[in-house]
């Protein structure tokens, strides 16, 4: 009865430690915080990388790159951090809270000027256009001093010489999906907002591209946080892969270098 009872003993030990193995496998999270114009690309890519990752989930937050920077340094539990522009990437990384050694420029972006498809509008882009004289309204971006998308809006308005007479128009919104909610409710008469952004919605139509010479070089810096696990990495490494190029290509994005 003795050698039985200690059998049995075994055998639920064994069953124990077989079940915490198995929720602790279970419990392997990837937590990304991508930058708001991220947000179909990145939700397609993580059901893609789960799909041959059973026992992964990938948990991804989705706001401006300000926000996310301010939550990561605030201690939010972040493993892989996506800016839309390098000075958010470079805040995190001065401040020891994103891995050097594992940041990437990931993709490339453009920046468009938009208006409702309801009430379309003829602007060119030139520096003798009066662009406060071409609509009547507001136009909406992101915040100019801190949302990525409102600082390169600023710098092509300043290109243009159109910075300060638009000022007192300008509405300046938390992150550029916002922004583009905005001018598709009819809001704002004209936004600012990236390509793949305006590419998503049939709400909106793209008056003019602003070309590169116009504003900083549109770059998605990424990398993974001092917290980071060895899946965060691995999901990490997916996101720069040509598989993962090819998805994000469908949704407007260029390689970061090409």
């Amino acid at each position: 009865m003795g050698n039985v009872s200690i059998i049995n003993s075994l055998k639920v030990c064994l069953l124990l430690c077989t079940l915490f193995i198995i929720n602790v496998v279970q419990a392997a999270e990837v937590r990304i915080y991508a930058a708001a114009s991220l947000t179909d690309a990145i939700t397609e890519l993580a059901k893609t990388y789960q799909q041959t990752h059973a026992l992964i989930k990938i948990k991804p937050v989705f706001a401006g790159s300000s926000t996310l920077a301010k939550q990561i340094e605030n201690g939010a539990p972040a493993d892989v951090f996506i800016s839309a522009d390098k000075e958010w990437a470079d805040y995190l990384q001065t401040r020891n809270l994103l891995e050097a050694k594992s940041r990437a420029d990931l993709l490339a972006n453009e920046l468009v000027l938009i208006a409702p498809v309801t009430h379309p509008l003829h602007i060119t882009l030139n520096k003798n256009t009066n662009l406060a004289a071409s609509f009547d309204g507001k136009l909406c971006t992101g915040e100019p001093a801190s949302v990525p998308v409102g600082k390169y809006a600023k710098q092509a308005l300043g290109y243009y010489g159109w910075w300060g007479a638009m000022q007192t128009r300008l509405v300046g919104t938390e992150d550029v999906r916002s922004a583009l909610a905005f001018v598709e409710r009819g809001e704002c008469a004209v936004g600012i907002v990236y390509k793949t952004d305006a590419l998503l919605t049939k709400k909106v139509t793209v008056i003019a591209a602003f070309p590169a010479e116009s504003h900083l070089p549109i770059v998605y810096p990424g990398g993974l946080t001092k917290n980071a696990n060895t899946e965060s990495a691995a999901f990490w490494q997916f996101l720069q892969s040509k598989a993962a190029l090819e998805i994000f290509s469908r949704y407007g994005f260029k390689a970061a270098h090409q």
